[in-house]
């Protein structure tokens, strides 16, 4: 699988992306005048800060009251001046620069010209034949040897013959060099976090030299060039670090650092196929076919194609030891992007992962766990629960930053005040279990599910009606309209809340049961869990947002956060046949005033359509979203006010969606091709997921399912469910089951 294209990059957005968790670029293709644009994920832009309001705790009570009385501008009002963060703003992720090559001596008119992503293999190739002489360029970035890896090749009479330079806009101090290599160094502003890029190359039959800041070849039918970065954030000393990097890979050559990128990156790629369509569309260039389906056509490989270059994306941008994905993954050209590029995570760093588990990337997600382990130190999440709110165990708002900052972000009402942000990612512990039965893991990030739900014993307080309740609390980012007319966002127990509460106590319980576990917390928990107030429907068959059927600012709002029990939750289901049609008229309401017109937004529509059994719904949606939300280069588009930007949720998001759509599974049922549109009717799927530790292919034609092969990795029980078939199974490890449509033996 590929995308490819028949002419460069003009603009960053239909550059093609490579990474290994720690190194980025975005690759423009050009033949003269190439650029790379170059991340590093620690580069970010200062110094850890303090940020903790001394007024918070203390004005606390005083904001809850306001609430509980229904004064809710006053206590929005004080909010903002009393636990806004001092200052408001956390780090942001920031470029590490540019990789340029000029190749001034071509000067004959570029033929042929083709520049793809091999999905098969982690490595992009350029292609163009120019005088005569066939130009070929392959990069990759390598995990193992945390390199990336450039190989330039001639055939024919032309020589290569260019030179390359490292720059960046902001924070270099120094360019460096020396016999073999290039180098710039710096720091992100006030001795904040100091940082190294260094080139060389080799394997090269021309010459080499170094002359000004430029790296040059000459004369060379073939060159290898190696690029890293370090930090200070990882190594006291960046240039050291790469120094000793490049030596090792001139050392241990090529055709080893390939065969090692190549075995690392099929371990991980490989372990799951998605095929759709006929590929009879696979002979257009990517964007073509992207134009193709924004004119109404339908391409059922391009959706495959979209699905595993979601893989790819989350493979490349977080790995064991590196940071998780942020709302860019790993790849941005700004010193001040959009939001920061921080970790969102009122649905933003969630939606990254939701596609872990189930699409068998299921190491990505360690990253957000250690993200998680930091944030629940005494300096960081620990604190602020402390000194913020008088509570024990740790909190998060809905960012954080490179040094686990804890603090609210923004001034911003409709979001800042939320303190579910890390209770929802916590919620992916348990998740990860249910799909590994890792129980190392497990036992490993135990303590960080412990300390989050002894923060919510001590902050829920008690309503009217005898309800455990947080307060304050918004429902993300939304505005509600009292019947006097008063505009709120600060709330007391929204819905999503609940949902939320109610999946990490579950998972808490569950984990301590595993883990042996029964004490006062397990006690406690298990108590509060039962008076937490349960998903309400409202008088107009909706699901209520809030405590009450308030109306609402903006009915076509981006975020669907009442429905988080649907999707990624498993509370609404067809067994609670009320919630659940109550859900489906609440998803119909939205998007009948212009809801999803953000990508991840579609993308969490796609996978509410599947939870709701609608495949034709869930497929019109990823069209939409193929058609409005996604850049040339397949990457996700979000609005903004001066045009679009990339945020990756929405990459992630959709592939999540589309394995939703082949697989409904809970950790006692697997739903078969629960949502399967028309537009798919053949195809046939290698390496799903399920809870349980099993694996899953299927094939299917006509729209009906032919074969299915289960493969339990941990004793396994479950009921399978086709249709309207259904079988009970109990396997053991190592196990294999094949059956047929009817869900009989074969």
């Amino acid at each position: 699988m590929e995308l490819w294209y028949r002419q460069p990059a003009r603009v960053w957005e239909e550059a093609l992306p490579c990474g290994n968790g720690r190194l980025g670029c975005m690759v423009f293709g050009h033949p003269t005048e190439e650029r790379v644009q170059l991340n590093e994920e620690s580069l970010w832009s200062g110094p850890p800060m303090d940020r903790l309001n001394p007024d918070s705790k203390a004005a606390l009570p005083r904001v809850r009251r306001l609430l509980r009385e229904g004064r809710v501008q006053e206590a929005e009002q004080l909010a903002l001046q009393a636990l806004s963060g001092t200052p408001e703003n956390a780090r942001a992720y920031q470029t590490l620069g540019d990789w340029f090559l000029d190749f001034a001596d071509l000067a004959a008119p570029v033929e042929q010209y083709r520049r793809a992503l091999d999905l098969d293999k982690g490595v992009q190739r350029v292609s163009f034949v120019s005088g005569g002489t066939t130009y070929t360029r392959g990069i990759f970035c390598s995990a193992p040897d945390n390199v990336i890896a450039l190989r330039l090749d001639t055939r024919g009479p032309g020589r290569l013959h260019f030179r390359c330079r490292l720059t960046r806009p902001a924070g270099l101090d120094r360019v460096g060099r020396d016999q073999a290599a290039i180098w710039m160094e710096g720091s992100t502003g006030n001795g904040a976090v100091t940082y190294c890029a260094m080139l060389t190359a080799a394997d090269c039959d021309g010459q080499v030299g170094v002359t000004g800041e430029f790296l040059t070849v000459e004369g060379a039918t073939r060159a290898v060039l190696y690029l890293t970065a370090a930090t200070g954030f990882r190594t006291p000393d960046p240039r050291a670090a790469c120094a000793a990097t490049l030596a090792r890979v001139r050392d241990k050559g090529f055709a080893a650092v390939e065969a090692d990128h190549l075995a690392d990156y099929r371990n991980l790629y490989h372990t799951m196929h998605l095929h759709l369509g006929d590929g009879s569309r696979d002979s257009l260039p990517t964007d073509e076919r992207l134009r193709t389906c924004a004119d109404g056509a339908c391409d059922p490989g391009l959706e495959g194609l979209y699905f595993a270059y979601g893989r790819y994306l989350l493979l490349c941008s977080s790995r064991p030891g590196s940071l998780p994905a942020n709302l860019q993954g790993i790849w941005n050209e700004e010193l001040a992007p959009p939001w920061g590029a921080r970790f969102t995570i009122n649905i933003n760093i969630e939606m990254n992962y939701w596609p872990a588990g189930p699409c068998n990337l299921d190491a990505c997600e360690q990253p957000l766990f250690d993200l998680l382990a930091r944030l629940d130190a005494d300096d960081t999440g620990r604190r602020m629960a402390r000194e913020m709110y008088g509570c024990r165990g740790f909190v998060a708002h809905h960012n954080t930053d490179l040094y686990a900052d804890a603090a609210p972000q923004d001034q911003y009402i409709p979001a800042s005040y939320w303190v579910m942000g890390a209770a929802w990612a916590c919620t992916h512990i348990w998740r990860h279990y249910a799909y590994t039965r890792d129980r190392a893991m497990l036992e490993r990030y135990y303590f960080i599910l412990e300390d989050s739900v002894r923060f919510f014993g001590d902050f829920l307080e008690t309503d009217e009606e005898g309800y455990a309740v947080t307060n304050p609390s918004v429902s993300p980012e939304n505005t509600y309209i009292l019947p006097d007319g008063t505009h709120g966002c600060m709330c007391i127990g929204p819905t999503m809340d609940n949902q939320i509460l109610r999946d990490l106590f579950d998972g808490f319980l569950k984990a301590s049961r595993v883990l042996g576990r029964d004490n006062d917390l397990t006690r406690e928990i298990a108590a509060l869990r039962a008076r937490l107030r349960p998903t309400r429907i409202g008088p107009d068959g909706r699901l209520l947002e809030w405590r009450h059927p308030y109306g609402e600012a903006e009915p076509g709002h981006r975020h669907i956060s009442h429905l988080y029990g649907l999707y990624p939750g498993q509370e609404i289901t067809p067994d609670t046949p009320q919630t659940f049609a109550a859900a489906r008229k609440t998803l119909e309401t939205r998007l009948s005033y212009g809801g999803g017109h953000t990508g991840w937004s579609r993308a969490w529509i796609i996978g509410l359509w599947a939870r709701l059994r609608e495949g034709e719904k869930a497929h019109e949606n990823l069209q939409v979203l193929l058609k409005n939300s996604t850049f040339p280069n397949l990457m996700d588009s979000h609005p903004r006010r001066d045009g679009a930007t990339f945020q990756i949720d929405g990459n992630f998001g959709a592939t999540a969606a589309m394995a939703e759509m082949l697989v409904y599974s809970a950790e006692d049922k697997a739903v078969l091709l629960p949502a399967l549109p028309a537009a798919w009717a053949d195809g046939r799927v290698e390496g799903l997921r399920l809870r349980g530790n099993a694996g899953l292919a299927m094939t299917w034609q006509g729209g009906r399912l032919q074969q299915a092969e289960l493969k339990a990795d941990s004793p396994l029980q479950l009921t399978l469910c086709y249709r309207d078939k259904t079988r009970t199974v109990k396997m053991d490890a190592g196990q294999t089951l094949r059956l047929n449509g009817a869900l009989e033996t074969l």
